[in-house]
């Protein structure tokens, strides 16, 4: 098996009649970085580049628990890096418009025992077909009509999916109120008040509401008809002037006695 700048370089074969030499090649080696990732343990993670679009998760999974053994995680990136792997995952949100880009990638196999990877890196070639030679993977024109075919929506089945996820956000808004009614840190360690409890706060009813408003009106007003007048703002600047004269005085005490404690003498 060759190897290139430490990687090894293995075939992908989608058939079993397929000339190795037309095989996609691909690109493994122990993956390391300088800083620990728990998501991709130190001699357990398999790294591969150069790995085509058509490629999935299951896929690679199986292979490798033939092979191998089990792998704990396949998972996807446009490139190598620390978080690239959430970044790909980020394209995966139900029911939104982003989709996972279809180009070559990089994978990341994370394996049960560290004998894992040695193992794997001992394989011929990535074997992705059947016992009979057919390929378990779709590409070419079979890939483009499935994908096509995707686009086009069963409304009673896209019904079933929207009713499911709604009926997972009412339990979640459910539980995120019961734990407001008794005062409880949700997932995020936020508290919502509630109007039951000991720690219910006000009740915001218009009336309440009301009260609270006028309340803040009239101190403001308060606060406005202090320095109305010409004499009230010559006086506000006196008892200032006054305030500070007494600040600067008592600052110059504090100094002389500092000066007096002190040990060291220069002058």
């Amino acid at each position: 098996m060759p190897e290139i700048e430490g990687y090894k370089v293995v075939p992908l074969r989608l058939t079993a009649d397929r000339p190795l030499e037309l095989c996609p090649q691909i690109f493994m080696r122990e993956h390391f970085i300088r800083l620990e990732d728990v998501n991709k343990p130190k001699g357990r993670t398999l790294f591969l580049l150069n790995v085509p679009p058509y490629v999935t998760e299951q896929s690679l999974s199986v292979f490798f628990r033939k092979s191998v053994d089990v792998p704990n995680k396949v998972s996807f990136a446009e490139r190598p890096g620390r978080n690239e792997s959430e970044m790909w995952q980020q394209n995966q949100i139900p029911f939104s418009s982003s989709t996972v880009p279809f180009k070559f990638k990089v994978a990341y196999i994370v394996f049960q025992k560290s004998t894992g990877v040695q193992r794997a890196l001992e394989v011929k070639s990535i074997d992705l077909f059947n016992t009979d030679g057919s390929s378990v993977l779709e590409s070419g024109m079979e890939l483009w009509h499935t994908e096509y075919n995707k686009r086009l929506l069963d409304e009673i089945e896209e019904q079933a999916r929207i009713d499911k996820y709604m009926e997972a956000y009412d339990e979640r808004e459910k539980n995120a109120l019961e734990a407001a009614k008794n005062s409880k840190a949700d997932a995020d360690g936020w508290v919502t008040v509630g109007k039951q409890g000991r720690d219910a706060g006000f009740e915001q009813k218009e009336s309440v509401i009301g009260r609270l408003e006028e309340k803040i009106v009239k101190g403001k007003k308060k606060r406005e008809l202090e320095n109305f007048y010409t004499f009230q703002i010559r006086e506000s600047k006196m008892k200032n002037i006054i305030e500070l004269r007494k600040k600067f005085e008592e600052d110059k005490q504090k100094i002389e006695a500092l000066k007096k404690t002190r040990r060291f003498r220069p002058f």
